[in-house]
């Protein structure tokens, strides 16, 4: 008779959820790499938030990259060696060759044991999925019942939030050239949403008070929105401002009953940048809700032209 459980959870690195969880209900992650030019880190594992955020701050630029199919294999062979089955929760297919590395890995070394979900999302949104996921398992659901759950779910995973510079959305290849110089110019600082499985930019502000006037906003919207009771505040070196959004949602009529406040780990925070701040929700997300005018797409697929 098998001692093993039924049903484990691997993530990969980039769901940035806060670590008591994933220790609380076992959940491994195979990390992203973050790459300082000849040096090569990888998220969790021998690089810590805090040093990434000094590094860029100081004038350092990274890039990233997707795991290397040996660290999908040995998360994965570890979990096995605990559960019947792995549910593998990865960054969107449209936003990092994540999840295509960890097809080619399921389809040489895996059969049903082992089922890849793309959460069409990225870093904390991802967390809205995976965390109930991990609770469901804990009272008992089967396989069928958590991923009826996630397939409900992913459709409706928000994001919000605001960087303030066009600076690392560029570097990152994420906006042209022109569009930063311009944008760089006017001061614009954008506002950031996931749309399609994209990074996308319904807007932009010129000043701090601005964004947090929309983080208001959107928060009371949640209140009356919010699909599921989990709502997380995400931030990239920047807890004191996430923790103002999160009090001030907490404090609402209606709101959800979990409030979290998460940092962003290095691999996302490449993009964002140092001192942007977000919210994720499972819900409904409207841009007339902001009242301003649309702006830029900012993440380009790899099939869409520069301008």
């Amino acid at each position: 008779m098998s001692t093993k459980k039924k049903l484990g959870i691997v993530a990969d690195s980039t769901c940035d959820m806060d670590p008591k969880y994933l220790k609380k209900f076992n959940i491994a992650t195979v990390p992203l790499k973050v790459i300082f030019g000849d040096e090569i880190k990888n998220q969790n594992v021998d690089i810590t938030n805090k040093e990434y955020y000094t590094r860029l701050r100081e004038g350092e630029f990274p890039t990233t990259g997707a795991p290397a199919p040996k660290a999908f294999k040995e998360a994965i062979d570890k979990a096995l060696e605990e559960y019947e089955e792995i549910l593998f929760f990865s960054i969107g297919n449209k936003l990092s060759a994540t999840f295509s590395v960890a097809s080619m890995v399921k389809k040489q070394f895996y059969d049903e044991r082992v089922t890849l979900i793309d959460t069409n999302t990225l870093s904390i949104t991802m967390s809205l999925i995976i965390l109930p996921a991990a609770r469901m398992i804990e009272k008992g659901a089967t396989k069928e019942e958590v991923l009826e759950f996630v397939n409900k779910t992913i459709p409706h995973t928000q994001v919000f939030g605001g960087s303030p510079t066009l600076k690392y959305l560029h570097k990152g290849g994420r906006i042209s050239r022109g569009k930063y110089l311009v944008g760089a110019a006017l001061n614009f600082q954008p506002l950031v949403t996931v749309t399609d499985g994209l990074i996308a930019s319904p807007g932009r502000v010129r000043k701090e008070q601005e964004l947090m006037r929309h983080m208001r906003k959107i928060s009371r919207k949640i209140a009356v929105n919010h699909l599921t009771e989990l709502v997380i505040v995400g931030h990239c070196d920047n807890k004191e401002k996430a923790d103002i959004v999160a009090n001030y949602l907490k404090k609402l009529s209606k709101a959800p009953k979990e409030v979290f406040v998460w940092e962003i780990g290095p691999v996302i925070g490449t993009h964002l940048g140092p001192d942007t701040i977000g919210i994720v929700w499972v819900g409904e997300f409207k841009e007339e809700w902001l009242k301003i005018k649309r702006s830029l797409r900012f993440w380009k697929s790899e099939e869409e032209p520069e301008e």
